[in-house]
C-alpha cells in the first residue's frame, strides 16, 4: 500500500506537467483546428533554456521562468505569423506535416547549440522531502504540482473571464460568426499559439527539475501529453487537466510495478480504450452529423 501511495503521489506531480502540456495542445486545436506535433519540442526548449538560465547563468528561478515563458511564447506567436498564418484553411494533413517540420527544426537547433550529450537534472528547487508516515514526498514534486496548478488556474481564469479569452471561445465555437461580430481570428490564432507554447515552456522548466536527465528525448513528453488530451477530449480545457492526471498516475504505477518500458504502453493503451468507449474523450464535444 505504501508503494502504491508513493507512486500515486509522484504520478500526480508528473500528471500536472502533462496537464499543462495537454492544455496547450488543446488550446491550439480548439482555436485553430491545428494538431501541433511540435508541442513536445516547446517543452524540450523550455528545459534546455532552463539549463542555460539556472545552471550556467545561475539566475533567480522566478526571473528565469518569466524570461523563458516570454521567449517561448514569442516563438509561438512568430511561428503563427511566419509559418502557420498562410496555411489557414489548408488540408489538415499538410498543416500537420508543417508542425512536424517545425519540431525537426527546433530539435536541430537544440542539437547544434547544446550538443548530443545528456545533461543532469536541474537542481534549482529545494531538494528536501516531506515525510508523512511511510510516505515520502520530495519538495520538488510538491512545488511542481503547485506551480502547474497555479498556471492552470491562471489560464482558466484568463480563458473564461477576459475579453481575449471570450474571443478565443467565440472563434473556437464558430469562426465565421465570430469574424462577422468583429473578432480578429488572426489575433486569436496568434494568442493561442503564444499561450500554448508558454504553457509547454513553463512545463519544461518544471520537468527539468523532476526528470533524471535532460536530453533530446524530452520531446516524447509532448507525445505522452497527446494521449492525455485525447482522453480528456481534444477540445476540452477541463478534459486536458483530467487526462494529464490520469496519464501521469497510470504511468508511474506501471513503471513502478512493471518497469519503465511500460510507460508509453500504458499512456497510449489508455487512450485506445477510452476512445473505443467514448470517441470524443471524457469531456470532448460530440459532432452531430446528418446521414
Amino acid at each position: 500500500m505504501d508503494t502504491f501511495l508513493q507512486l500515486t503521489a509522484s504520478g500526480i506531480a508528473l500528471g500536472s506537467v502533462y496537464a499543462m502540456v495537454a492544455l496547450g495542445f488543446v488550446l491550439v486545436f480548439k482555436s485553430t483546428d491545428v494538431l501541433n506535433f511540435a508541442h513536445g519540442e516547446f517543452l524540450m526548449l523550455g528545459s534546455f533554456l532552463a539549463l542555460t538560465f539556472l545552471v550556467e547563468w545561475n539566475l533567480n528561478i522566478v526571473f528565469a521562468i518569466v524570461a523563458i515563458a516570454f521567449i517561448v511564447a514569442a516563438l509561438g506567436v512568430a511561428l503563427h505569423y511566419g509559418i502557420m498564418k498562410p496555411l489557414v484553411g489548408q488540408p489538415l494533413f499538410s498543416v500537420v506535416l508543417v508542425t512536424i517540420g517545425i519540431a525537426i527544426v527546433i530539435r536541430a537547433f537544440l542539437l547544434m547549440t547544446y550538443g548530443p550529450l545528456e545533461r543532469g537534472r536541474i537542481l534549482a528547487l529545494p531538494q528536501g522531502q516531506l515525510d508523512i508516515g511511510n510516505l515520502v514526498i520530495p519538495y520538488v514534486d510538491i512545488i511542481l504540482f503547485l506551480v502547474s496548478s497555479a498556471a492552470v488556474v491562471i489560464f482558466y481564469i484568463f480563458f473564461k473571464s477576459t475579453t481575449i479569452g471570450l474571443q478565443m471561445r467565440a472563434v473556437a465555437e464558430n469562426l465565421e460568426a465570430a469574424a462577422a461580430m468583429g473578432v480578429s481570428p488572426n489575433k486569436v490564432f496568434a494568442v493561442s499559439w503564444g499561450i500554448g507554447a508558454l504553457m509547454a515552456g513553463v512545463a519544461g522548466v518544471m520537468y527539468g527539475n523532476f526528470t533524471a536527465v535532460i536530453d533530446l528525448n524530452l520531446a516524447a513528453i509532448g507525445l505522452r501529453a497527446f494521449p492525455a488530451a485525447m482522453i480528456g477530449g481534444l477540445d476540452s480545457v477541463e478534459g486536458a487537466i483530467l487526462g494529464g492526471l490520469i496519464v501521469g498516475v497510470s504511468e508511474q504505477l506501471a513503471a513502478g510495478y512493471f518497469g519503465g518500458d511500460f510507460r508509453d504502453v500504458v499512456a497510449f493503451g489508455l487512450m485506445f480504450v477510452v476512445l473505443m468507449v467514448r470517441p470524443y474523450g471524457f469531456f470532448g464535444t460530440k459532432d452531430l452529423i446528418r446521414v
